[in-house]
């Protein structure tokens, strides 16, 4: 038995085993009860109540007076406390988000009888005195008031501490472009009522997506929270869905977004360009409340409850101007006689039999292709004629409409069966489609018309069950299916089938093409020339299933809060090929004057049947990749004194590598590389004084676009590529599975004068991250020698099938087998003081180190000054060889060797301010000073190979910015004491919310490039970066339009050096932005009224540059830089936009 089924078995065997999974969107209370000396109050009756539903959870106080409520929904509560000899008490207004645990402090009894009662109301915002974890909420108050342009709840992240928001879509999507604690985009974790909604491909966006109206709250654990959050190793987002309540509520909108609303771009303005078509409409309705029948079920309208929201964006938009040459009527019979070029000249059309210009040039009928011809005919006939403006260019033009349609549905039902046990279930379920005329091909006329459906749908349910008021287990199981296919196809299919207009050409691989597509086709040298062209997965079909369980079990005694559990995923995701697949076959009509038959001109070439080259996959593959999650935890909420709570506990892990269902990948293995099976490349020579290839060991001339491929019957042209499929030894997946990991957390959280005012918190966690396919190993499936694209030269249709194909140097993908798991160690330390006003005050710093992430190195590299050697000369052109004939694995292009290798760090002190919604106020202030560096930014991001890495790549991440600041705040305008109930309604009832973002530039390097080519570092392989003499950066004072930074302190590197410019030299233009939203209420009855919105976005107008010219341009001989627009700037953020909407709510 293998290291790897040994582990398979113990991640099984645990899995069996365990009575509780782990990862809960629930929450928990925490409080004590004492007399008016502070002493505790043994016994008392603690009755917990939430408010929307009226649900109770009862316990009592034990021997230290102390009381916890766990495993609870979030919401708002209230408690009361009874106990002989004291008056009642009663705290409302207590707010509990998803996965906090939070202390309601001290509850002060006064003596008296129990018929008396107090209460009292809850502070605002409360400082966290329970629990270790740094973490944001996203409250309810802001997710509906606060404006979003996309309406992309998780667009609102960039309100929290440590978030950098990169950039926000203009509608409802499932991606996100943010970095949160110096972590990369892919360690990101969002889940849906406790499910995770990952995607298994980029890691970077969700397949299940609900609207913004569906969302109760966004509770984010930051950094350093307990061992029952894990999976990823970044930030764990919860999204919180709604829920009915014991009264029905609901509501209907409209959002508009037009260009006419819109200020223009600033260099719209600069050339006098009208403003870019911008419209979005949005719809959306809800409605929620109790499900009953008067007096049967649910009477007391406490035990079932529903909630329903959809959301629809009926998106359209033109497509892009088509301008292109297709062949006129007389070309599609042979005739030429009227063909010209762009000079007005006849092309003249050449008899490949006798070398001479066919007579009258025209194509006798008796030598037209019928094939030929039947390719032609389907494209469009000539549509624009007037040469004056398309120059010969082009003589069809198409523009048409496609369709984006969008929507959401959720469905939220909760269930009391009794005080002890509860149900919930969520049902989302999501539409995207893109329907129009150019969807999953590249044809530029409107030939098929398809649809491409990427739907999504998710169930999700949740099972507490209270065995007593210690001892509480939570069950949640979801599943969520999200295929993307092409659709609505059908109809238009026959119009590029090859049986059915006529082009009855083979194929090497038919079985490859179950469609009976037409073949690609390319037309070089005819200006704006049509093609032949589609996805490689065309239709393509592509489908992801996530399936997880998680259970927690929790059990409270003396001061503990133990809590144990158990995590289990699986995704599924089959797929047909990939975009760069050629499953058709491809044929280029290009002329080529090497080509014996050609004719002069491409569609010529064709009408003859005659082509200059041919490429065709070997194979076309459907592939189903699988991976797993197993995890488990143990944790310890310890009330150590009656100030101070320990956070400890430890996950565990088994990460099963990603593999693909029937060990159908391949990727190249250095060790596995055998120099004897080393392929020999087609070399240049001279026949005749013409250039041409020449077989290294049989002498056979070859064309000379074959210089440089493989030499037929020479070596292994998959030397060093290793495939489980061949070789049962090697690891399915390419990685070795890496057993189990642990992952300690541990934190303390101190009151430090007992009043709940005061807290200093600490805390460390290890955490890992899975990989994804699209950055791990999507590509392996079509790499040598499963899959291969010869190329055949200068054919015909009648003879090609029988010719021999030649393979080029290609890039190939490796992947290390170790295969070390990315994993993030962050901690931090904060002050937290309630100020007052409703205000708690944060100040921390948050540390954070990645190791063992993925980079990409080329391994088949050309040593630094190879190209000025005189053996590395090609005799026939008195230039250095080209790359394949340099590289150490002969054969090979680029060999990316994908490791996990990188490291990271990021330092950052962090300041909030938040002020939870009370008396008609609530606001935010986040402000983050940090700094973040690694030595790449994303998975697959290459470093250097002959550069020593920590000097060429390690530098400040892509992502660094220096100072974030935020300013969020949602205020109901104060009402004027007006006596008429008119004046009332119209002056009356106004709210302002909004956003302002102050935010450093992005790091940004500097290139270059020059006049006439010139070779600076004597290898392809790399390089050389510009030279600095001084520091670039200028004083904000000196700054201008079209001298962002110094540009004369830029030289072009010597000959023979790599430069000696960091990664980075200077920032971009930094951000400046207010986004504010004015609503104004228009009561209808006392429970419902409409509300018209005025969202603005770039409130003021103010101008926000994002792009500068940083290449250089030098003239070699003089040095002398020549790029007039270098450190101009060139591009700017959106200008205002503006959305106005209508809701009506009860």
């Amino acid at each position: 038995m293998t290291v790897r089924n040994v582990v398979q078995l113990v991640c099984i065997l645990a899995l069996l085993s365990a009575s509780a999974f782990g990862q809960s969107i629930s929450g928990s209370l925490v409080g004590s009860v004492v007399d008016s000396t502070d002493a505790a109050v043994v016994g008392a009756d603690v009755t917990l109540i939430h408010r929307a539903t009226g649900a109770q959870r009862k316990t009592q106080t034990d021997a230290q007076g102390d009381f916890v409520f766990s495993t609870l929904p979030p919401g708002e509560y209230s408690i009361k406390v009874q106990v002989s000899g004291f008056k009642s008490l009663t705290k409302e207004g207590i707010n509990l988000s998803a996965a906090e645990r939070l202390s309601v402090g001290k509850l002060a009894l006064e003596v008296g009888e129990v018929t008396e009662s107090v209460t009292v109301e809850a502070r605002g915002a409360v400082v966290q005195t329970a629990s270790a974890e740094r973490s944001g909420l996203i409250t309810s108050s802001q997710v509906d008031q606060i404006a979003i342009r996309g309406r992309n709840t998780l667009s609102l992240l960039q309100l929290l501490p440590g978030v950098v928001f990169n950039s926000e879509a203009d509608s409802i999507d499932r991606g996100w472009d943010l970095n949160v604690n110096g972590n990369r985009k892919n360690t990101l974790g969002v889940s849906l009522d406790g499910m995770s909604t990952n995607d298994m491909g980029a890691m970077t966006n969700m397949r299940i997506v609900v609207s913004q109206d569906a969302i109760a709250e966004v509770k984010v654990l930051l950094t350093n929270y307990q061992a029952e959050y894990g999976r990823v190793s970044g930030a764990n987002v919860q999204l919180i869905t709604k829920s009915g309540t014991k009264e029905f509520h609901g509501g209907g909108s409209y959002y508009k977004r037009h260009e006419q609303f819109n200020a223009n771009n600033f260099f719209n303005n600069q050339v006098g360009a009208a403003k870019p078509r911008y419209r979005y409409n949005t719809f959306n309705y809800n409605i929620g409340g109790p499900v009953y029948i008067p007096g049967k079920f649910n009477t007391n309208k406490d035990k079932l409850f529903f909630f329903w929201n959809q959301e629809f964006w009926p998106l359209k938009s033109a497509t892009a101007l088509q301008r292109i040459t297709v062949p006129t009527e007389r070309e599609r019979i042979g005739d030429f006689s009227q063909s010209v070029d762009l000079n007005n000249k006849l092309i003249v059309i050449n008899d490949p039999t006798t070398g001479k210009a066919f007579p009258g040039n025209i194509i006798p009928a008796s030598r037209v292709n019928p094939n030929g011809k039947a390719l032609l005919s389907v494209f469009p006939v000539p549509n624009f004629f007037d040469r004056s403006i398309s120059g010969g260019k082009y003589n069809y033009i198409y523009q048409g409409e496609e369709e984006q349609p969008k929507r959401t549905s959720t469905l939220k039902v909760d269930y009391n069966i009794n005080s002890n046990n509860m149900f919930s279930a969520t049902f989302a379920e999501n539409s995207a489609v893109n329907r129009g005329p150019f969807v999953d091909h590249d044809m530029q006329w409107p030939i098929i018309y398809g649809a491409r459906h990427n739907p999504g749908k998710a169930l999700i349910t949740n099972y507490k069950r209270i065995f007593s008021p210690t001892l509480i287990n939570e069950l949640n199981v979801g599943y969520i299916s999200s295929p993307e296919n092409l659709k609505e196809y059908e109809r238009t299919l026959p119009a590029i089938q090859r049986d059915k207009v006529g082009f009855n050409v083979s194929q090497f691989n038919p079985k490859a093409n179950p469609l009976n597509l037409l073949p690609e086709a390319t037309f070089g040298g005819v200006p704006g020339a049509a093609q032949i062209g589609y996805d490689g997965r065309f239709p393509q079909w592509n489908q992801q299933h996530l399936f997880n369980i998680n259970d927690n079990i929790t059990k409270m005694f003396a001061s503990h809060a133990l809590k144990a559990g158990f995590y289990y995923d699986f995704n599924r995701r089959p797929m047909r090929g990939t975009s760069a697949s050629i499953p058709t076959g491809n044929f280029d009509f290009g002329r080529n004057v090497n080509n014996p038959l050609d004719t002069g001109y491409a569609y010529s070439n064709a009408m003859l049947g005659v082509f200059n080259t041919y490429r065709e996959t070997t194979s076309f593959t459907s592939v189903e990749w699988r991976m797993s999650n197993i995890e488990w935890f143990v944790q310890d909420s310890w009330k150590a004194t009656r100030r101070l709570t320990l956070d400890v506990g430890m996950r565990f892990m088994c990460i099963v590598p990603l593999y693909e269902r029937d060990n159908f990948l391949t990727g190249f293995v250095p060790s596995r590389w055998d120099p004897s099976q080393t392929v020999r490349l087609i070399q240049p020579t001279k026949v005749s004084g013409k250039r041409v290839g020449i077989h290294p060991v049989t002498g056979q001339i070859y064309p000379e676009n074959l210089i440089g491929y493989i030499a037929p019957n020479t070596g292994n042209p998959a030397n060093g590529m290793v495939s489980p499929l061949d070789d049962p030894s090697f690891p399915r997946g390419l990685i070795n599975n890496r057993g189990l990991h642990y992952a300690p957390r541990l934190g303390f959280a101190w009151d430090v004068f007992g009043n709940s005012k005061t807290a200093v918190r600490a805390g460390f966690g290890m955490f890992y991250n899975r990989q994804g396919i699209s950055t791990g190993t999507r590509d392996f499936p079509f790499q040598p020698p499963l899959v291969q694209t010869p190329l055949i030269n200068f054919g015909t249709f009648e003879t090609f099938l029988n010719s021999e194909g030649f393979i080029s140097a290609q890039n190939v993908l490796g992947i290390d087998t170790i295969g070390k798991v990315p994993t993030a160690y962050n901690w931090s330390l904060t002050l937290q003081q309630d100020v007052g006003f409703g205000t708690v005050v944060d100040v921390g710093y948050v540390g954070n180190i990645g190791r063992h992430l993925m980079w990409q190195r080329n391994l088949n590299i050309i040593p630094a000054g190879a190209n000025f050697l005189p053996q590395n000369i090609d005799p026939t052109t008195k230039k250095p060889y080209a790359a394949p004939f340099l590289v150490p694995y002969t054969g090979y292009n680029n060999v990316n060797y994908r490791e996990y290798a990188a490291s990271s760090n990021y330092h950052s002190l962090q300041v909030t301010a938040n002020r939870r919604f009370a008396r008609g106020l609530q606001f935010g202030v986040a402000w983050t000073w940090s700094k973040s560096m690694d030595y790449n930014s994303g998975d697959n991001n290459t470093v250097s190979s002959l550069v020593p890495v920590r000097i060429w790549n390690y530098g400040l991440s892509d992502f660094d910015r220096t100072h974030v600041f935020k300013l969020n705040w949602l205020w109901d305008v104060p009402r004027a004491p007006l006596s008429n109930a008119v004046a009332d309604k119209i002056l009356n009832h106004w709210q302002i919310s909004g956003i302002a973002s102050f935010v450093s530039g992005q790091p940004m390097s500097v290139g270059w490039s020059t006049t006439t080519a010139v070779d600076i570092t004597g290898t392809p392989s790399q390089e050389a970066r510009i030279v600095v003499l001084d520091n670039p950066v200028l004083p904000k004072s000196k700054r201008t339009f079209y001298r962002y930074f110094k540009t004369d302190v830029f030289r072009l590197p010597a000959v023979g050096t790599f430069g000696n410019a960091a990664r980075t030299v200077i920032r971009g233009p930094g951000i400046n932005n207010w986004d504010i939203a004015l609503f104004k209420n228009i009561p209808v009855t006392e429970r419902a009224k409409f509300q018209f919105r005025l969202e603005t976005y770039n409130t003021f107008n103010h101008t926000q540059f994002s792009d500068v010219d940083t290449t250089a341009r030098f003239e070699p001989a003089t040095g002398a830089q020549v790029n007039t627009r270098f450190g101009q700037l060139t591009g700017a953020r959106s200008p205002r936009i503006m959305q106005l909407a209508l809701r009506f709510l009860f």
